[in-house]
């Protein structure tokens, strides 16, 4: 039971790190796009 709870512990820390992690990617993608969505529309008005 002890060494079940001690792994089921360790699966959890690293879901949670996972979680941090892909979080922060998704960020950074999202302003990402962002910026390159308003450069899109920036040229688009220019070239009008």
């Amino acid at each position: 039971m002890h060494e079940e709870l001690t792994r089921l512990r360790a699966q959890l820390k690293a879901q949670d790190k996972e979680i941090r992690r892909l979080k922060k990617e998704n960020d950074f993608l999202e302003e990402a796009s962002a910026f390159f969505a308003a450069s899109r529309l920036k040229s688009t008005k220019t070239n009008v």
